[in-house]
């Protein structure tokens, strides 16, 4: 037998001794109480019939009744049935640029680790989608392949760094046509690509070549989606050597190199293949991303696995907490009942006497019957007198009882 929810078995450790403990002391309470409040020479009469034995059961019984509700909340499980599940989702490329000028730290603290901590919140929402890693520099290569496997996905991302490839540059066009080609071997499914970069290369014929590539991606049905990683105003990209010196690259007039966000070239890629572009910016850009573009593409099966499917069994320890709960609600036994009727069999005769004949008479002379005529005199458990006000007064040893004449 297993449990859906162990850690309810570590409340009923904890609750079951402190639970006897309480109705150990609620009991010994109540006793006290009784015999401060109750002459002990009262005490048998006034518990005639009470049982203390069935008051402890009682007890007992809501105490277990109270545990065994704490196992139902376990969701014990026994048995289990094989059942095939179809997971649908999507083909998520996840395209990361690994080039120097992503060591800028317009954005904190600098432009690829914000992107390597985004792509890690991607993943968390595309719960059931395949992810691939892909990193480019001057070049592109195919890091992760397409997975349901999370934790090598995030292993992947944590390896990317901007010496992963020796190539400086910003070959967006070769992560687009690894991208395809890694489509192409992946069925049928519905696949995007997003792509975390600055979007900026100094080399020639670099946004018509970026350009190029999308349409290829157009026709082959890959929606790209970039995700610009920077500031308009930009940063100097700083350098840091094993020494811990800081220096910054420097252009052909020796000046230090200013990298800026490219987003015109950005949103042009995007709109040639059917996408978005969205800047890193703002509280939590991955849900949006995903909820508001990525999660309205049309899904397909991606995986086919079983899965065990336990049988739940919490309504037994339920169904006997329940009935215990019901015992303990039954009428008293029959020791108790049968107590309780000859007391009230004894009052019923001792009420119903007979009156004597000359109640009246003796009522209207002002005598009283039976204090000087022994004839004529009740016993002594059940005495009779008549008084003025034309009544018969019982006195026995409850008390005294007045019945109208």
């Amino acid at each position: 037998m297993t449990f859906a929810k162990p850690e309810m078995l570590w409340l009923l450790a904890v609750t079951a001794p402190l639970l006897t403990w309480f109705l150990i002391w609620a009991w010994r309470k109540r006793q006290q109480l009784i015999a401060r409040f109750v002459q002990s020479r009262l005490l048998a009469q006034l518990t005639v019939g009470v049982s203390k034995r069935r008051q402890q059961a009682r007890l007992a019984l809501l105490g277990l009744a109270s545990l065994l509700l704490l196992v139902a909340l376990a969701r014990p499980q026994l048995g289990f049935a094989w059942e095939e599940v179809h997971q649908r989702g999507l083909d998520l490329f996840v395209a990361v640029d690994t080039s120097r000028s992503m060591l800028v730290a317009d954005v904190s603290p600098n432009r690829l680790t914000r992107a390597k901590l985004a792509a890690l919140d991607l993943m968390k929402l595309a719960r059931t989608d395949r992810l691939a890693l892909i990193a480019f520099a001057g070049t592109a290569f195919l890091q992760c392949p397409l997975t349901l496997d999370d934790n090598a996905f995030q292993q992947s991302v944590n390896l990317l760094d901007v010496g992963l490839l020796p190539q400086g540059g910003t070959a967006i066009a070769q992560a687009i046509d690894v991208a395809l080609a890694a489509a192409k071997s992946s069925g049928d499914n519905y696949k995007a690509l997003v792509l975390f970069t600055d979007g900026e290369d100094f080399g020639e014929d670099f946004s018509q070549d970026v350009l190029v590539a999308a349409n290829r991606a157009a026709e082959a049905g890959l929606r790209i989606f970039p995700v610009g990683v920077g500031t308009a105003t930009g940063d100097r990209i700083r350098l840091v050597d094993e020494q811990g010196r800081t220096t910054y690259v420097l252009d052909a007039a020796g000046e230090p190199v200013v990298s800026k966000l490219n987003a015109p070239l950005l949103r042009e890629l995007a709109e040639k293949t059917g996408g978005d572009f969205l800047p890193l910016t703002g509280a939590d850009p991955m849900r949006t991303l995903y909820e508001a573009r990525l999660g309205r593409l049309p899904k397909s099966d991606v995986s086919t696995r079983l899965l065990r499917q336990y049988h739940e069994r919490f309504q037994w320890p339920l169904a006997v907490a329940i009935g215990l709960a019901r015992a303990r609600a039954l009428p008293p036994g029959p020791q108790a009942g049968a107590a309780a009727a000859g007391c009230a069999g004894r009052a019923r005769r001792g009420l119903s006497g007979a009156r004597p004949p000359n109640d009246h008479a003796a009522c209207r002379s002002g005598r009283r019957v039976g204090r000087h005529d022994p004839s004529v005199r009740p016993p002594a458990v059940a005495r009779r007198r008549v008084c003025a006000a034309g009544g018969v007064v019982r006195e026995c040893a409850q008390g005294v009882r007045q019945r109208p004449v």
